[in-house]
């Protein structure tokens, strides 16, 4: 009898993460701008992390147990792959999908800029000097949406550090952390 390969936890729920962030950010594109850079476009950050604890409670549920250190790489590695493909799908849709909408979001980020830095109490010369500096850069160029990557990344890092130790259940026979 053949068995059949189990495909790893972490590229099945990653990939099911991603189709569904795909398809969120699809829907915001259709909102229009104010949809895809409004607040309900946050609520995308809950689809890697909702994959992740049940990626992990499933495959807690398959051994019987599941370790920090294999469940803190679940989560996370469920969060890395899908925010990636999000980010180069997002990437792709505004630089060769819909180019149009893509000049349209330039602006619309500089608006956003200028009124969280009034809500935050800044200085009327500082948010012109801002403003002015952010003008002539692309918020959608590879490298700006890959270091915002990296610094969601940091925080969900954390995120997954707290699943995973929540997640977490210890072999029968003993072992630590």
């Amino acid at each position: 009898m053949v068995q059949r390969k189990k495909m790893p936890v972490i590229v099945l729920y990653g990939g099911l993460a991603s189709l569904c962030l795909i398809l969120f950010t699809v829907v915001t594109w259709r909102g229009g701008t104010s949809v895809f850079l409004g607040n309900t476009a946050y609520l995308m950050y809950l689809i890697p992390v909702v994959f992740a604890i049940v990626a992990a409670l499933v495959e807690r549920h398959r051994q019987g147990f599941l370790e920090f250190r294999p469940a803190l790489t679940i989560c996370f590695g469920i969060i890395v792959l899908s925010l990636a493909i999000q980010r180069v799908f997002a990437w792709t849709l505004v630089h060769f999908i819909d180019p149009a909408f893509g000049r349209t979001l330039g602006p619309a980020v500089l608006a956003n800029m200028e009124a969280a830095y009034r809500r935050f109490g800044m200085p009327e010369d500082q948010i012109r000097a801002n403003i002015e500096a952010a003008k002539n850069t692309d918020p959608f160029a590879f490298g700006n949406m890959a270091t915002g990557l990296a610094y969601t990344y940091v925080l969900f890092f954390l995120i997954a550090l707290l699943l995973a130790a929540i997640i977490r259940r210890k072999k029968a026979g003993g072992g630590s952390l």
